[in-house]
């Protein structure tokens, strides 16, 4: 845990925590990637021509750097192994993708891509030594929509460092946030993609992989990222005998925080101007496309390769959730980790979630209209025609937003 002390929330305080998470979201995106994003930049709002700006000139920045580290450790990087398949933590965003990640990866068997690493991902190799500390010193240590713990050595995902490598990541949504649905199916679905961006994708998610894996010394690695919720026939591909674990949650909590979440991150980075109905509509669109594509593509998965688990599971039976998820998957270790997974559980007890109240009549209906296949798929009981799900569900009480 960082001990590093919360700032206050003066409006000075708040621009400068603002900048330090610009920083690390938007800084050394390659330059490359940019100018085949500049069909879209006519559509940037006046008000962020700045920060458009400031994206490009970071990128420029970074280039020797990245020049440097391909010259001295690219084919280091190309040639690491590995040697295990990794095992991918999947599910929508506010699932508690974040929260299982942090409790398996306490088992130190497991390598993962670490925030610094997503933060510059084409010169983490070269600049390990300094750049961490550079980046402590300006990014905030707390996530921007719920607090939780940020440290540079922290476990991070990989669509971060692949929407800095190319234009075929669905977290450039976060800067063309009009082009959100569009952009998750050209880049994740690659519908209306040209044929090269497939390979595209693959070529630079398995370098991202590789560079993770030279930094964990050849260890396993365990991976989170939602967007691979959408991508699992791709995975499979590169890394047949993977493992995953996908978790669920009710989406009577996934919206109101996945809502959150886009206002909070949008804030920071978009350069196009959006209303809270643009983002309602996306995130209730986006979340229709992921979930029904992992109901398609987890069939391609090999038995005893999938394990799918509960959100209430996790938080009620941490422990419990945990052995199951070593059970299923014929995972190794996990007598070993079982102590240091349940010191995390406990260092987290006084963390405080946010609220979001109870929703509104309005925005249940919604949430069942647009989302009701989940509600049958995974036995969420419905607040509006209770007849129509029953068993694991949470009901639609107060949205709590919990470490997701």
């Amino acid at each position: 845990m960082s001990d590093r002390k919360k700032p206050s929330n003066s409006p000075r305080n708040e621009r400068q925590r603002d900048r330090g998470y610009q920083l690390g979201l938007l800084s050394f995106i390659r330059p490359f990637t940019v100018l085949r994003l500049a069909h879209r930049l006519p559509t940037t709002s006046p008000r962020r021509i700045p920060r458009t700006l400031g994206i490009t000139a970071a990128g420029i920045l970074g280039t020797p750097l990245q020049a440097y580290e391909w010259l001295r450790h690219g084919r280091r990087r190309a040639a690491q192994p590995l040697d295990q398949p990794p095992v991918f933590i999947v599910g929508h965003w506010r699932s508690g993708t974040t929260h299982l990640h942090n409790l398996l990866s306490q088992d130190p068997q497991f390598g993962s891509l670490r925030m610094f690493q997503a933060l510059a991902p084409d010169f983490s190799v070269s600049t390990k030594r300094w750049l961490p500390s550079l980046f402590e010193r300006f990014v905030p240590t707390r996530r921007p929509m719920d607090d939780m713990e940020w440290p540079m050595d922290a476990p991070q995902e990989e669509e971060i460092p692949l929407a800095k490598v190319t234009p075929y990541s669905w977290y450039l949504q976060f800067l063309f946030p009009r082009h959100a649905v569009s952009t998750f199916r050209r880049s994740v679905l690659f519908d209306g993609a040209p044929p090269r961006a497939r390979a595209e994708v693959k070529r630079e998610y398995d370098q991202i992989l590789r560079t993770a894996a030279l930094h964990a010394d050849g260890r396993r690695l365990l991976l989170k990222n939602p967007v691979n919720t959408a991508r699992i026939p791709l995975l499979l591909e590169l890394y047949p005998d993977a493992r995953f674990v996908f978790i669920h949650r009710s989406p009577y909590e996934v919206f109101p925080s996945t809502m959150n979440l886009h206002r909070k991150i949008l804030g920071l980075t978009a350069l196009q101007t959006v209303t809270d109905d643009d983002i309602e509509s996306n995130v209730l669109e986006i979340y229709g496309h992921v979930m029904r594509q992992y109901l398609v593509d987890r069939q391609q998965i090999p038995d005893g390769r999938l394990i799918e688990v509960a959100y209430a599971d996790l938080d009620t039976a941490p422990q419990e959730t945990v052995a199951s998820i070593y059970a299923s998957l014929d995972l190794d270790g996990h007598d070993q980790a079982a102590p240091l997974v349940e010191a995390y559980v406990q260092s987290q007890c006084g963390y405080r979630k946010n609220s979001f109240g109870a929703l509104s009549d309005r925005t249940t209906e919604l949430v069942e209209r647009h989302w009701g296949f989940t509600f049958d798929e995974w036995k969420y009981l419905r607040r509006l025609d209770p007849g129509a799900g029953a068993g694991a569900g949470a009901g639609a009480g107060a949205a709590v937003d919990q470490v997701a």
